[in-house]
């Protein structure tokens, strides 16, 4: 399990984006445990993530790698494109 952040283009087309992603660190014995059984330690509040950065500094994490997208962005007309609301 990773966290990762980019924005959202607010123009139309197409958009090729690389999402840089990481996880929390965790004890020693939560790392031998992912390597053994999977999963890993999780934030309580992802979103804290990204709207409290009062608390982000204690944090330790590391890089879990990055996620390369392709998006197609559409703003008006969605019929069209058989996109239905």
């Amino acid at each position: 399990l990773g966290y990762g952040f980019c924005h959202v283009p607010a123009t139309p087309g197409c958009h090729a984006l690389a999402c840089v992603t990481w996880r929390p660190r965790g004890t020693w014995r939560e790392r031998l445990s992912q390597r053994l059984v999977g999963g890993g330690p999780q934030l309580r509040a992802p979103e804290a993530a990204v709207t409290g950065g009062a608390d982000r500094f204690r944090l330790r994490t590391e890089a879990a790698g990055t996620v390369h997208l392709q998006l197609g962005v559409l703003l008006r007309h969605f019929g069209r494109y058989g996109v239905e609301c």
